[in-house]
């Protein structure tokens, strides 16, 4: 099979070719089912569904209707659910023992998108447990293996969605974000990561986490390919109690139109200064070609930014321990050490307690957003604020030692989402061990358009995907 494919090939193969669809798609799920799970990132395929939805875009297709993701296969991180006429439903365990054998009640409303966009679904990838977690170790579900060296972690807890676009099976798959989700896994496997503005995407029929946190989006191998699926993804949903009816811009217009005249802030304090300096100083040099390509580049200072770590890490524990209480308290032996670790931290979070984080929060957004980007029109940081650790040293199952670094991973990704707004990582070289190195993109709400032209002018600059991850190593 030739890997690397992007979802621009799928569409113009199946409107030059399409009596090839089928093969492209089995040799997709071929590829999952045999290098997929070499990297421990799938959990499921369904053969005969995939080639049920091949065949449907064989038939004719309603007047007018159009098909923006024709004959593209993508696969998901398993918390995305899909239920049938007869009332089955895809596994939905949300990669906990705690909740083996469960299947899904509802197809998730971006499912249903994607479907109707022409998108096939080639099945459902790892999930760190509750989507809880940062570094992507499963002991029930698996804790994939990242495509670039298999020592180390893919990052969470969008792992399998990381390891197997990183490993060119599919051009792009969703994942989720709540502290750093989406990011993080693309930063470690080299991806285009794109978390949302808070109620951009719709949840519903997605296995939920923190009500005021989940966001929805994809990881991709370029800016374009994120670019394509946002656009079928975002979209109001009356049904998801965050969502926010706003105009839908094309997120391909203006994609190539470059950085003149773009206002970028580097905020050193906090995000650099809590960086080490192999992550934090090619953020600055990346900061410094964009000046030279023609954007105004400021310093910015966010005051009060530090206290949102902590603050996201409580908001994240108390409302998964609200939706997972009964499953947690009678069956606690079930789950993993750092999901249990971090979800005890709000299990115990009073309602007085709660509506005082919630009041807060909503306090220091008001104060906060419009001083920060009154002089720019988004700022950069990085992503990971070290440099990959591998998968023995941040187990912390075996390695109780390495419990600390599970706050310090989200260091530069959760004040992002306690604040509610978008971001795009996407990765700008190598570091020491050869592994990816990424930045961020953190934008106003709903400026996910800006956000991916700055994106697209970067990559132009790096071009990352020149080189690939040596996949023989996994035979």
């Amino acid at each position: 099979m030739s890997l690397y494919l992007s979802v621009d090939f799928y569409k113009h193969a199946a409107q030059t070719h399409p009596d090839g669809t089928g093969k492209r798609v089995l040799e997709v799920t071929d590829a999952l089912n045999q290098l997929g799970r070499k990297l421990d990132a799938v959990r499921f395929t369904d053969e005969a569904f995939t080639q049920e939805q091949v065949t449907q875009l064989s038939q004719p297709q309603q007047p007018g209707k159009t098909l923006p993701l024709k004959a593209v296969p993508l696969a998901h991180k398993e918390l995305y659910g899909r239920t049938f006429k007869d009332g089955s439903g895809w596994p939905y365990e949300g990669g906990s023992k705690t909740y083996e054998g469960q299947t899904a009640s509802r197809t998730a409303t971006v499912i249903d998108k994607l479907d109707s966009a022409g998108a096939i679904d080639c099945g459902r990838l790892v999930s760190v447990e509750y989507a809880l977690g940062v570094t992507g170790h499963n002991a029930y579900a698996g804790t994939p293996k990242n495509p670039w060296n298999p020592a180390y972690i893919c990052g969470g807890s969008s792992s399998g969605s990381g390891a197997v676009v990183a490993a060119g099976i599919v051009p792009a798959a969703l994942g989720s974000d709540t502290g750093g989700s989406i990011r993080l896994p693309a930063a470690a496997c080299g991806l285009v990561g794109v978390k949302p503005t808070q109620g951009l995407v719709s949840r519903t029929g997605v296995f939920a986490l923190s009500n005021a946190l989940d966001t929805v989006g994809p990881l991709s191998r370029s800016v374009r390919d994120s670019a394509q699926c946002l656009s079928v993804l975002a979209g109001y949903d009356a049904q998801d109690n965050q969502s926010i009816n706003t105009e839908q811009p094309d997120y391909l217009n203006g994609l190539e139109d470059g950085l003149e005249g773009i206002r970028i802030g580097l905020a050193e304090r906090y995000f650099l200064t809590g960086s080490t300096a192999e992550v934090a100083d090619p953020v600055a040099s990346c900061f410094e070609r964009c000046a030279q390509l023609g954007a105004i580049c400021h310093d910015l200072v966010i005051e009060g930014i530090e206290a949102t770590n902590p603050l996201n890490v409580l908001l994240i524990a108390t409302e998964a321990a609200h939706v997972h209480k009964k499953t947690i308290l009678d069956r606690p032996e079930l789950l993993n050490d750092q999901t249990l670790m971090r979800v005890l931290t709000g299990i115990f979070t009073s309602d007085g307690n709660y509506r005082r984080l919630q009041a807060c929060r909503a306090d220091f957004i008001a104060r906060t957003l419009p001083d920060l980007f009154d002089k720019v029109d988004l700022f950069m940081a990085p992503v990971w604020p070290f440099a990959l650790p591998t998968i023995k040293d941040s187990d912390v199952g075996a390695n109780p030692e390495a419990a600390p670094l599970m706050q310090r991973i989200g260091h530069n990704t959760r004040p992002v989402n306690f604040l509610g707004l978008p971001a795009i990582c996407l990765p700008i070289g190598f570091d020491a061990n050869g592994l990816p190195l990424s930045v961020q993109l953190v934008g106003k709400p709903f400026s996910e358009a800006i956000l991916l032209r700055v994106a697209r002018a970067i990559e132009r600059e790096y071009d990352f995907w020149s080189h690939r991850p040596d996949l023989s190593v996994f035979g």
